[in-house]
């Protein structure tokens, strides 16, 4: 750690004597020292790996940090993630592309490349989004394989959160002006995963190195847009589950406390219910080994289990940083979460029957003690039964801050983004009141109303 610094000395013996000290106390890769103060990156986008500090601010608190500095879950916030090419995309966009290294470096699920893409807006507010795209383990492949798949649009065609204003121009979006960092997934474990399985029948080695593809991101991002006062950290679906997971440790790690910090997953329900599918929950851990990163204290206290109920790390979180607020959005008529969290492969029965009431139940069982432990920095919004924005027949929808195309139910004028409301709440609304800080940010569950059967 401090690998730059201790270069520069070359004192050898001494310089190997630091190394071997330097680890327990302080790391390059977290951006602070040991006494837990913030990188300043103002003068130097490598001020991470420079070691140059500020006084510092409430937050994550130095135990945690160190915990996760020990965990390992910041082993890959390491300069040779670089990319090895930037260059424009479609318009607005540039594009930067990792070099898997043979499954060592950033990798798709498959084997190919990994590219994320930046677009750069006021330098003082960040968008980092996380996109979705199933899951992948054993017996069970239905993840998308290639970041290619999910390259962004041009500006002119960005949907929902990432546009200029509702599609009718009525409504203008407070996030229209925002820099963004924009992560196609393709390692088919959340971004959370960090294996790489042999003898797969599909992929041959099946490489769910979710973990490396996020830091990788992260770090181009921290370059891109070196100190910005406000971060909303989100992602859809699979994407919304990563927001939800390790990547807001990262994120603080990277930007400090210095930075505000908002977590808002769509439609990730991170919430599990382990005695329906304990097959397909065993898979997952064994082929993507996340748990091998949880922090000692959120085991020791039962709430990090790979086998048990996955929101115990945002409640850990929660505790342990001062400052950070995070919102959960979902319906509990999602039939896409449903199903998968229905699918038991590889065990038998292969699929559990998992109702609208049963995936609510799922929902609250994991959702309700993190908003009970902190109800002021954690808070939800979940609609129940059929989507009232499209009131010709039943809805049932999936994700929303990319504003889902409704046209295949008859309602093509629906912009879900900018049309859902509940309990009189206009989404689009809460989303800004809890970004902004705004009074309108409420914890808002709708009571449970059981819909047409689902698809």
């Amino acid at each position: 750690m401090f690998s730059n610094m201790l270069c520069r000395i070359r004192l050898g013996a001494l310089a190997a004597m630091l190394a071997l000290a330097l680890p327990a106390v302080a790391g390059a890769e977290t951006g602070e020292d040991a006494a837990g103060r913030d990188a300043d990156s103002a003068s130097d986008p490598d001020a991470l790996f420079t070691g140059k500090f500020k006084r510092a601010r409430p937050g994550l608190n130095l135990k945690a940090r160190r915990e996760i500095r020990r965990s390992g879950m910041t082993r890959y916030l390491r300069p040779r993630f670089r990319p090895v090419s930037s260059e424009p995309f479609a318009g607005d966009w540039v594009k930067h592309t990792f070099d898997s290294d043979e499954g060592d470096g950033p990798i798709c699920v498959g084997g190919s490349d990994y590219a994320m893409f930046t677009k750069a807006g006021d330098p003082d507010k960040l968008i980092i989004f996380l996109q979705g795209g199933g899951a992948c383990w054993e017996g069970f492949n239905s993840c998308n394989v290639t970041a290619e798949a999910q390259f962004p649009p041009p500006a002119e065609f960005l949907p929902g959160l990432l546009a200029a204003s509702s599609p009718d121009g009525a409504t203008p979006n407070e996030f229209s002006d925002w820099s963004v960092a924009y992560f196609p997934y393709c390692d088919g474990s959340v971004f959370i995963g960090d294996n790489a399985v042999e003898d797969d029948p599909t992929f041959g080695v099946r490489h769910h190195r979710g973990l490396r593809n996020l830091s990788a991101g992260l770090l181009t991002a921290r370059r891109e847009f070196r100190r910005p006062k406000k971060i909303l950290l989100t992602g859809a679906s699979g994407g919304g589950a990563g927001a939800s997971f390790f990547a807001p440790f990262l994120t603080r790690v990277l930007y400090g406390n210095r930075t505000d910090l908002f977590v808002l997953n769509d439609a990730g329900p991170v919430a599990v219910d382990p005695d329906a599918a304990p097959d397909a929950v065993a898979a997952r851990a064994a082929d993507w080994r996340f748990d091998q990163y949880y922090p000692e204290s959120c085991v020791t206290a039962a709430l990090c289990d790979a086998f048990g109920q996955q929101t115990g790390l945002i409640q850990w979180r929660l505790d342990n940083d001062a400052t950070i607020k995070e919102a959960f959005y979902s319906t509990d008529g999602d039939f896409i979460n449903i199903g998968f969290l229905s699918v038991n492969v590889p065990g038998f029965p292969p699929f559990a029957d998992i109702s609208q009431f049963g995936y609510r139940e799922i929902l609250e069982a994991g959702h309700d003690p993190v908003n009970a432990a902190h109800p002021d920095r954690y808070r939800r919004f979940v609609v129940s039964g059929a989507n009232p924005a499209c009131n010709r027949f039943a809805v049932y929808t999936h994700t929303i801050l990319l504003s889902p195309d409704l046209a295949e139910f008859g309602c093509p004028e629906v912009d879900l983004y900018y049309d859902l409301e509940a309990q009189g709440v206009a989404f689009r609304d809460w989303v800004g009141d809890f970004v902004n800080e705004r009074d309108g940010w409420a914890d808002i569950v709708e009571p449970f109303s059981p819909g047409p059967p689902l698809p």
